[in-house]
């Protein structure tokens, strides 16, 4: 009973967090590494705004970027105007902040996602994830070969590390859920024990060129085959571990560039209005057509379609939504270590896990992940996790760094490896930065048509693609494709999980606020 006492001022806390405004993106975020040197198109716009189009795009990350393509690709949509709105600078959100790892969480979530919703739509869920990266991955090899060398994609092999018996014995237990749903997959995931994981152990075995071989089959069956080499993961403390095949790539390059693409390709009909927030969208009755109207500071744009790719601050546009897509701000950070490691990051990339903790005395919860690459040139480490207090979390300012994630970052950093050398390892943060996710209270984003209920207007011209739950790297591409499909009246059905539509049941149920504390933070 007491900690029930003590647990419920928490649990008010937290629900009183993500049922707030989150408002516009800031003014002045933090820089990102990713972000230098800017684009060209950065700060595009129009010398006047359209005075109206058809279709409206609100943000300009991976999923805007998709969603826009797929529109002006569309044959049916040949003669159709689109422009997109940014709020600040072009790709300036969580695409241009985040870790630039490509991974499938599927199998660490099968567990959990099944005992809420059963193991055929965890499947579901699962196989769509899969089919995502592979999609990105194939989209990015079309690219001209100067987009290609900057965007840095590459297949990997991740390993996963965790730091307790208990975090690993559920892993393995979601693992063996995953496999027997998914067994199609079940050869990318193969099981280390701690003693593989750690120096001391045995060499895992790493594909020299994965990025090059077919990415489903690429295993090594013997230790002295000829394109393979022996790397020790060198973790200081292991209680088992894991590898699975994953990815990596620049975020932001990547998906400036598809937008300069899209730009040069479709300029008759395509515009971007970067720096122009969306502070409201009304409805005029009175127009015989385009009767959305969106308001913005350089003034107002009338629409016959809206598609919302806004992620956290969906629900200040759309009120209706708050406390169901609520934002969540991460850390992120680019490293040097000294002595320096060895650069597999053409490779190779990782990340740790350990159970979740909160400090009730300091308010401060530590996320129990994890997640870092390298770049496979310079050989930086981009790693990324959360220790913060709540408070600090679950807002949607980026444009501080608070100092504890900071220094927590580079002491994980600094305490996760052990130097081929012996000596102790010291970290040189290049940049650390903050950026903003979109979380929802079942885990799943919310994709597809908004209707009167969620908009407050009539018709059913409103689209979301949002609250990717720090995973949208593994979704957004082909959830935009799909939702780019809906928009143009294509038929979708069977292509996108179910537990990703917009229902009644979802918005009644599975979407409330009060189940943030136990499901998020374990409380």
């Amino acid at each position: 009973m007491d900690t029930d006492r003590q647990r419920r001022p928490v649990h008010e806390q937290i629900v009183s967090l993500i049922s707030q405004d989150p408002g516009l993106p800031r003014k002045g975020p933090s820089v990102a590494f990713w972000q230098e040197p800017t684009h060209p198109i950065a700060n595009v716009q129009s010398p006047q705004l359209p005075r109206q189009v058809d279709i409206v795009i609100v943000g300009s990350g991976i999923t805007g970027c998709s969603v826009a393509r797929t529109l002006l690709e569309n044959p049916r949509l040949h003669n159709k105007r689109i422009a997109l709105f940014e709020a600040r600078a072009l790709t300036s959100g969580a695409t241009g902040r985040n870790g630039g790892h490509l991974v499938s969480p599927s199998a660490v979530d099968f567990a959990a996602v099944a005992s809420l919703f059963g193991a055929e739509k965890a499947a579901e869920v699962t196989r769509f994830s899969f089919r995502n990266l592979e999609r990105f991955h194939a989209y990015v090899s079309t690219l001209d070969a100067d987009l290609q060398d900057a965007a840095e994609a590459r297949k990997t092999q991740k390993v996963m590390n965790f730091l307790e018996p208990t975090t690993f014995d559920h892993f393995q237990d979601s693992l063996r859920q995953f496999s027997a749903a998914c067994p199609e997959l079940a050869d990318q995931f193969k099981i280390l024990s701690a003693e593989e994981a750690k120096v001391v152990g045995g060499d895992s075995i790493i594909p020299r060129r994965l990025d090059q071989r077919d990415w489903q089959s690429a295993k090594c069956q013997e230790q002295n085959e000829a394109n393979c080499v022996f790397q020790k993961y060198r973790f200081k403390e292991s209680a088992g571990a894991c590898e699975q095949f994953a990815g990596a790539v620049w975020p932001y390059r990547t998906i400036t560039g598809v937008f300069a693409k899209l730009l040069n390709e479709h300029a008759s009909r395509f515009s971007i209005e970067t720096n122009t927030p969306v502070t409201a969208v009304t409805y005029d009755a009175e127009r015989a057509t385009h009767r959305r109207k969106i308001h913005t500071p350089r003034g107002v744009v009338y629409a016959d379609q809206v598609v919302y790719c806004t992620n956290a601050y969906t629900s200040h546009l759309l009120p209706q939504l708050r406390g169901k897509v609520f934002p969540f701000r991460g850390t992120m950070s680019t490293q040097s270590l000294t002595p320096s490691l060895p650069n597999h990051g053409a490779r190779h990339s990782w990340s740790i896990y350990h159970e979740p903790t909160y400090d009730p005395v300091t308010g401060v919860f530590t996320f129990g992940l994890y997640y870092m690459t390298q770049n496979a040139k310079t050989g930086d480490f981009f790693f990324g996790g959360e220790q913060q207090r709540l408070e600090e979390i679950l807002v949607s300012d980026d444009t501080v760094v608070p100092t504890l994630p900071a220094q927590n970052l580079v002491s994980i950093m600094e305490n996760t490896f052990t130097s081929p050398t012996g000596q102790a390892l010291k970290s040189t943060p290049r940049r650390i930065w903050s950026g903003i996710m979109g979380f929802t209270p079942d885990g799943m984003p919310l994709v597809g048509r908004l209707g009167r209920r969620l908009t407050g207007r009539p018709d059913d011209g409103e689209w979301a693609a949002v609250g990717f739950n720090g995973y949208g790297m593994d979704k957004c591409w082909l959830v935009g494709e799909l939702l780019g499909a809906m928009v143009a009246g294509e038929d979708v059905t069977g292509q996108l999980p179910s537990l990703y539509q917009i229902t009644d049941e979802r918005l009644d149920q599975l979407l409330a606020p009060r189940d943030v504390p136990a499901r998020l933070f374990r409380l």
